[in-house]
């Protein structure tokens, strides 16, 4: 029985993009040529940033993740779930970016200390580049989020002709506190299984509100036969790898299943394999690419 299950930290799959061609996310874009502050809460959107040579930033979030040079000596502005409006407001920067998955989280405070904001989808990489194209075009540079584009439309049509065939795939994102979700395929690391040419087990469902997550138990999901499983990391990889292996050895439930018996279970690294779209999805699709065709140890 599938049970749909809310999860605020998981990626949902809506967008806020140009309205028209006079604003992004809401925000008046009059044509000024007077080049935009801006404060971006997660690296993900640093790096798309720093990708469109884009300097003026004003604030950056305090994060383990290698942020890009240019933003080195930028002013933090704290944790990515947890951004600190009253630094923001002493910035007062002309635009607050963040991802859109925490929108219902910060547009509230956002709006109630006089901050304006866009939140970009970065639940796939499709949905990513749609940002980019409009960041482009709001912070004035269409030429260099166009070669953005340009490259991704390449990299995806060489997919096409090297995707693997008839691999059925289960994902599971784990969690260090003895518990794991199946991600269907409007999740990112279900959106890379796709692009590399691998079958999601579980599909996009109808609710709107799965946010590319659900809860199954693996008695109902061994019979989906997937050829593969993966397992990727919400945090701690470590801890969290470290229960599933637990789970797969001790579980006898699991003994059904062909891939685990055959060890066909992988385990994603979390600095490819994360909640959220980036710059560097491609690297992801070459990783799922080998184990497919068997060539990922």
């Amino acid at each position: 029985m599938l049970k749909k299950k809310h999860f605020f930290l998981v990626v949902a799959a809506v967008t806020t993009l140009f309205t028209g061609c006079g604003s992004f996310g809401g925000i008046s874009t009059d044509g000024s040529s007077e080049e935009k502050t801006v404060a971006a809460t997660s690296a993900a959107i640093l790096d798309i940033l720093d990708a469109l040579d884009y300097d003026n930033v004003v604030g950056v979030p305090e994060t383990e993740k290698a942020i890009p040079d240019r933003y080195a000596e930028i002013e933090t502005i704290g944790a990515p779930m947890a951004p600190d409006v009253e630094l923001l407001t002493a910035l007062s920067p002309d635009v607050v970016l963040s991802p859109k998955t925490l929108e219902s989280d910060f547009s509230e405070s956002y709006t109630n200390a006089g901050l304006n904001s866009a939140f970009l989808d970065l639940s796939s990489v499709s949905a990513m580049y749609d940002g980019i194209e409009s960041l482009g075009s709001y912070l004035d540079r269409e030429e260099e989020a166009q070669a953005l584009v340009s490259d991704y439309k390449t990299k995806i049509e060489q997919y096409e002709e090297t995707q693997a065939e008839d691999i059925s795939v289960l994902i599971l994102m784990a969690f260090p506190d003895g518990f794991y979700l199946v991600a269907n395929e409007t999740s990112y690391v279900g959106d890379l299984v796709s692009i590399a040419g691998g079958t999601n087990v579980y599909p996009s469902s109808d609710a709107e509100d799965d946010y590319g997550f659900v809860s199954v138990n693996p008695e109902d999901m061994v019979q989906t036969e997937p050829d593969v499983i993966l397992v990727f990391a919400h945090y701690s990889e470590e801890d969290a790898f470290s229960y599933m292996e637990e789970e797969f050895q001790s579980k006898e439930a699991w003994q059904y299943y062909e891939a685990v018996t055959s060890g066909n279970v992988y385990y994603l690294p979390s600095e490819i394999f994360g909640m959220s779209a980036d710059l560097n999805w491609s690297e992801g699709v070459d990783y799922l690419q080998k184990i497919f065709t068997g060539g990922q140890e």
